[in-house]
């Protein structure tokens, strides 16, 4: 190999999820110890890094299964599997350069490398022939498209700091995706034993909680992501966790009908209702007509990934009643509610 395939490589790997995986997990086990100055300074990693960067790739990653466009370097050895437009790592790339330039627009010196930095890794993906420019510049649209939004929106909420625990724990609803794509990528086993040991450690912070003895970093999520009205035990996040548990047990299909409903239809909904919601449903005052069309809207773009549009309509209409109808333990009832409802149809 030559030294400048090496090198190539070398730029590649800042774009590509597992990097950034890592980095994630390694920023929330040390964010909880930091002295209270130093969370200030790098609490927008936190709150805006992390989250345009992983958004961006998972809809980068939705975006190769809508279009199913082939790789150049079918056959040859260092070939991914998936498909190639647009381009993960160029997404990532630039979803990470739109962030910094956002929030340091005042500093070329910060903004400028990771400019290059970029521009790097997008190239490279062309020049190791796994990509064409054509997907390069779509992941490039992309990652500066969601991130932005990610941007516009947050800066939103900040501005009203009371809303911000609510949408902090609609976002990790919405990390559900990462599950979806690792059921996807990895041998489910592991998938399983990922999200067992997660919901696990949830269960047991949250008895310690109630005897007011407190578990590092989850803990600290939990305190955040809380109502302040919220003393008992917390049984959604645990449902949560506990429905993709036994989902990731099922066949694909399966998991895909009880899943995308419970992790993308219902962050949507809960994040359009509460922040634009002013119709309130006539048979649920905690549900509004903007959430539940919003519910609909995204379930169904999802499912359309994977089933027909009979499939996937239908499968839409029963999880948007559903979800409407519910008060409590929707994350228990709304998946297998709906992995019933599509092996009857189906």
């Amino acid at each position: 190999m030559e030294l400048s395939t090496y090198l190539w490589f070398f730029f590649s790997y800042f774009g590509d999820v597992a990097y950034w995986l890592g980095f994630t997990i390694s920023f929330l086990f040390i964010y909880p110890f930091l002295e209270k100055k130093d969370k200030e300074k790098q609490k927008w990693i936190l709150l805006y890094l992390l989250p345009a960067v992983l958004l961006s790739y998972f809809s980068s990653f939705f975006l190769k299964l809508m279009f199913h466009i082939p790789r150049i370097c079918i056959g040859s050895e260092y070939c991914p599997s998936n498909y190639a437009f647009p381009s993960g790592h160029a997404t990532i790339a630039f979803a990470f350069f739109t962030i910094v330039f956002l929030y340091f627009r005042k500093n070329p010196k910060i903004y400028l490398p990771i400019f290059l930095l970029a521009i790097l890794i997008s190239y490279s993906r062309i020049a190791l022939n796994v990509h064409t420019p054509f997907d390069v510049v779509g992941g490039i649209v992309t990652g500066f498209i969601i991130s932005l939004a990610w941007y516009l929106f947050f800066k939103r909420i900040e501005s009203g700091k009371d809303n911000l625990s609510f949408y902090f724990r609609k976002l990790i609803h919405l990390s559900g995706v990462a599950i979806i794509f690792l059921y996807l990528s990895v041998e489910k086993h592991y998938i399983f034993v990922f999200l067992l040991s997660l919901t696990l450690a949830f269960l047991v912070s949250e008895i310690l909680r109630l005897r007011k003895i407190y578990f590092p970093v989850i803990q600290e999520i939990s305190n955040f992501c809380r109502k302040k009205e919220e003393k008992s035990f917390l049984f959604e996040p645990f449902f949560f966790g506990f429905s993709l548990c036994i989902l990731t047990l099922l066949p694909t299909k399966l998991f895909i009908a009880g899943s995308l409903p419970l992790v993308i239809g219902d962050a949507f909904a809960g994040l359009v209702g509460y922040t634009f919601g002013y119709h309130k449903l006539s048979y649920n005052k905690v549900k509004t007509l903007e959430g539940s069309l919003a519910f609909f809207i995204s379930t169904l773009l999802s499912l359309l990934v994977f089933f027909n549009l009979k499939i996937s309509f239908l499968l839409s209409v029963f999880s948007t009643l559903l979800e409407s109808i519910l008060r409590k333990y929707e994350n228990l009832i709304l998946s297998f509610s709906c992995v019933a409802f599509y092996i009857l149809i189906a």
